[in-house]
């Protein structure tokens, strides 16, 4: 699936071990490059690794469902027929649209599931990107407006021709949540969810402790960590503008684009973490708490209840949210917290 909106930062999974069939301490683990990234799944207790190519089935499945590139999508059909009439469409589109709507409302508008036109203007991927002009800009940020989409039932519309809805900064969270529904309905008490960020834990470690989750350090390379999290069936989903950018004329520009102004977010923030019970709120919410900046974006964490949040500044000073009740320990030096 082509996200060119991914917004997840690589987490790596600490407490993993690899294997086929061994003790229930150790997982049986699979990779595949789906949703355009690499894809792992770990699960414990379990002996048929069978089961995790059905889960990746799973995954296809929604893939070609919300892919913008495949001509028999949901997403796809909806930017086709923009401004023409109602596509019916899944229940699972329906969900995420609503679902984006609700962000977008708490976000002022900041996050906006009808960012297609702005993310395949700029077309940051792989280290290139392309440096808009001023006319393309406006042109593009004319058909950015959540209020612009139609539900009716079963069926969904784009009101104007050349709108174009992006489902990533939160199709990544609802399928990995999809995922764990999966798994846990085929009997696994115990595993890791992880879709290239998207971290997803069903239970905890077979020996009641919680896993070890290690967040990238923003100024370094893959990775490498600047703190470990603990915790255990929950979500954890990072955004930061270090993961696809590319540069133009010596600055950096990323892919966390602000709808407002139609070029990627710059307000101090470097990196935010969202641990929540499942992963499309933590994938919208992180998404959501970027774009709206350090203030804003730890006031609304704090008022969600079941949300905790990480924010790192570009001084790499880190700030938690109120409330905050998970297990959590800055191991880069470089990074302090803040009062």
């Amino acid at each position: 699936m082509k996200y060119m909106a991914l917004l997840c930062a690589l987490i790596a999974i600490i407490a993993c071990g690899c294997g086929e069939k061994q003790n229930q301490n150790e997982p049986i683990t699979a990779s595949d490059f789906q949703l355009d990234t690499v894809v792992t799944l770990s699960i414990y207790g379990q002996g048929d690794k069978s089961l995790l190519n059905d889960a990746f089935g799973e995954i296809g499945r929604y893939d070609k469902l919300l892919s913008r590139t495949n001509p028999g999508s949901d997403t796809y059909r909806l930017e086709q027929n923009a401004g023409e009439g109602f596509v019916a469409v899944s229940s699972d589109t329906i969900f995420l649209l609503k679902e984006s709507e609700k962000y977008s409302r708490l976000s002022g508008g900041l996050f906006d599931v009808t960012i297609g036109p702005l993310v395949s203007l700029w077309n940051i991927h792989d280290g290139t990107g392309h440096y808009p002009t001023e006319e393309e800009l406006d042109s593009a940020m004319a058909l950015v407006n959540y209020e612009d989409v139609l539900i009716d039932g079963d069926n969904a519309m784009l009101k104007r021709k050349g709108m174009a809805a992006d489902f990533g900064a939160i199709a990544k969270g609802y399928i990995a949540d999809r995922v764990k529904e999966f798994l846990i309905g085929k009997g696994v008490k115990s595993g890791i969810i992880n879709l290239g960020g998207n971290v997803v834990l069903i239970g905890g470690k077979p020996d009641g402790g919680d896993f070890h989750i290690g967040l990238q350090d923003p100024d370094a390379a893959t990775g490498e960590y600047m703190g470990i999290v603990g915790i255990s069936d929950k979500s954890i989903v990072t955004s930061g503008p270090y993961e696809r950018f590319f540069m133009y004329e010596g600055k950096r520009y990323h892919h966390i684009i602000d709808p407002k102004t139609g070029f990627p977010s710059d307000n101090g923030l470097i990196q935010v973490t969202v641990i929540s019970d499942d992963s499309v709120t933590g994938d919208a919410l992180s998404t959501t708490l970027f774009l709206m900046g350090l203030e804003d974006g730890m006031k609304l964490a704090g008022d969600t209840p079941g949300v905790s949040a990480i924010f790192v500044t570009s001084d790499k000073k880190v700030y938690l949210s109120s409330g905050f009740d998970t297990t959590f320990n800055i191991t880069n030096p470089e990074y302090s917290l803040a009062p």
